[in-house]
């Protein structure tokens, strides 16, 4: 195997993994650095929030100067996000920390797929990228284990594997090709509004003002992406219904899925008293069930409508977000979260094959890549605004499950009009 495709597959397992074992280690953060463990939560949405503003720049900036120096520069400054994040003196040098992290996961995130398709073989690429798929859920099933055995000694330590696969990466991918990328060509006006109009309308779930100043911005960006010859977002795609509901789908589905971990992770731990480790292996059914039935998904979404079954999906999804409720015994816990993996699984595989087949390749997956971590940043942010503003972290926890299934409700009900739709045509 060429070892820079195992440096990819390396940086695929790092970005789920790192986002769950901060997730388990949530409570001793806010415990070390004197915070209530709701406002834990606004880590999260730093790192996930620098990755989804800069996802779409950096993917295009991969095509202007090259893919592998944009990736290998992205594992330098991850490199260098990781190790200050475990060594971080105060909480705001945790924060800045994490910016940084995430401003190098976007650039690796950004340029992986490209880099990816280049040095894969033509006759191998279907099977590379499917190994690449595996790594990604290696990364989500072992990340809540191996976070919850660290933070039970120091939630310093949960960086650690990362930083060291890491160093790996940028080690196995090597120097880039010795003729320089030139940057003409790049939409710097339109990079700088897309960027500052995600970050306004993350945050604007608590403030009105900062989601209409994004709302102002991101109108200016589409106005502007739909004159460039080379736009950062090709918006003249979402014109097809099918491609911008299966997009908007996918949003919609990361919404109100990601706060699960870290929500349920301080629930658990500082409310029911549940030691890390345990925690890790409680939320880690979640990954598995995804795991173990995304292949089948695939299969199912080969012989019946994609939509029908990523509807199907949404609704279980919801039904297990809206049954798992306030008083539910703790040792009920592991059915409920089977069953929401069981949804995500059964929704994500089949939508992502609509979004796959609706435009060009490398377009489809930079989009699908976006969704998720544009979703899981405003998932995030829903959750530190809805647990900061509760009467206490449980009743928080249990009204933030509550509105994440209504998020679910509308992904299911957007994928039933596309297959209604499909239907009446």
């Amino acid at each position: 195997m060429d070892h820079r495709v195992l440096a990819i597959f390396l940086t695929s397992f790092v970005t789920p993994f790192v986002n769950s074992t901060l997730s388990i280690a949530l409570p001793q953060v806010a415990r070390e650095f004197g915070i209530p463990p709701a406002a834990a939560v606004s880590l999260l949405v730093v790192l996930t929030l620098a990755v989804a503003a800069l996802a779409l720049p950096m993917g295009r900036l991969s095509d202007v100067v090259g893919a592998h120096r944009v990736f290998r520069a992205g594992l330098l400054v991850a490199l260098a996000g990781l190790a200050a994040s475990s060594t971080s003196p105060s909480l705001y040098a945790l924060y800045a920390a994490l910016a940084l992290m995430g401003g190098g996961l976007a650039a690796v995130f950004g340029s992986n797929n490209a880099l990816l398709v280049q040095i894969a073989p033509p006759g191998r690429r279907a099977s590379v990228v499917g190994m690449n798929s595996m790594f990604v859920y290696i990364g989500l099933v072992s990340g809540p284990l191996v976070g919850g055995l660290l933070a039970s000694v120091s939630w310093r330590l949960i960086f650690l594997p990362a930083v060291v696969l890491t160093a790996l990466a940028h080690l196995l991918v090597g120097p880039p090709p010795a003729a320089p990328g030139r940057g003409a060509g790049y939409d710097w006006p339109g990079a700088l509004l897309l960027s500052s109009a995600v970050v306004l309308l993350v945050m604007g779930f608590a403030n009105v003002g900062l989601a209409l100043t994004g709302l102002v911005l991101l109108a200016l960006a589409v106005v502007l992406e739909s004159r460039r010859e080379a736009p950062i977002l090709n918006v003249r795609l979402f014109k097809d219904v099918v491609f911008a509901s299966s997009v908007a789908s996918a949003f919609l589905n990361y919404l109100s899925t990601a706060a699960l971990t870290p929500a349920l992770s301080l629930l658990y731990q500082s409310v029911y008293g549940v030691p890390p480790g345990a925690t890790g292996a409680l939320l880690s059914v979640m990954s598995i069930a995804m795991a173990v039935f995304a292949p089948l998904a695939g299969r199912l979404s080969d012989r019946y409508q994609p939509a029908l079954l990523a509807a199907a999906g949404s609704a279980i999804l919801a039904a297990s977000l809206f049954l798992y409720s306030r008083g539910t015994p703790i040792q009920w816990a592991p059915l409920y979260l089977f069953a929401i993996g069981l949804g995500f699984a059964l929704f994500i595989v089949p939508n992502t094959t609509i979004i796959l087949t609706s435009a060009p390749p490398g377009v489809a997956s930079a989009m699908v890549a976006e969704a998720r971590v544009l979703g899981q940043s405003a998932s995030n942010s829903l959750a530190a605004y809805v647990l900061q503003r509760a009467g206490g972290l449980e009743a928080g926890v249990y009204d933030l499950l509550t509105l994440l299934g209504y998020f679910a409700v509308a992904t299911a009900a957007l994928s039933l009009a596309r297959y209604l739709r499909r239907l009446a045509h």
